[in-house]
């Protein structure tokens, strides 16, 4: 019995010791690169949001450097009427589209975020959440552009 304990303990320090903890977006949000923004288009609101994402990851010292140009187009459609014909549901659509400059290689590549919500009864409240949503969306898209800039490194 007394071996046993021994063994347990002795095991349950070695992983313990062994396993390092890690969150899963501590390395992917730390880039080894400078980007540099050279054209922007497109929903001047998502690409402020965009711009403000891609200037925290970027590392200002580095030899590395990534060239981008961004598009992007933001529609808001109508998902759902009642009965009396007005509007119940919206989908927000970011389409984002990066050409990449790096290493004197190009590649595009484009990322489709959407947001499905409801209609308010007050519009200017309404118009503050569109404005959150639009935050969101281009946090979800720099966040994908990083982490692909990451796997192409």
């Amino acid at each position: 019995k007394m071996l046993k304990k021994i063994f347990l303990i002795v095991s349950t320090i070695i992983l313990i010791t062994g396993c390092e903890y890690k969150p899963i977006y501590s390395e992917s949000n730390k880039s080894d690169y400078k980007i540099i923004i050279k054209e922007l288009s497109g929903d001047k609101k998502i690409n402020k949001f965009l711009v403000n994402n891609l200037e925290r990851s970027s590392q200002k010292k580095s030899d590395k450097i990534v060239n981008l140009k961004i598009n992007t187009k933001y529609t808001k459609i109508i998902l759902a009427k009642d009965a009396a014909g007005n509007v119940t549901n919206y989908q927000s659509n970011a389409i984002t589209t990066f050409i990449i400059d790096q290493n004197q290689t190009l590649k595009t590549f484009t990322i489709n975020e959407k947001f499905n919500f409801q209609k308010m009864s007050d519009k200017y409240e309404e118009k503050g959440y569109e404005e959150n949503i639009k935050k969101n969306l281009a946090t979800a898209i720099a966040q994908k552009l990083i982490l692909r800039l990451s796997i192409n490194q």
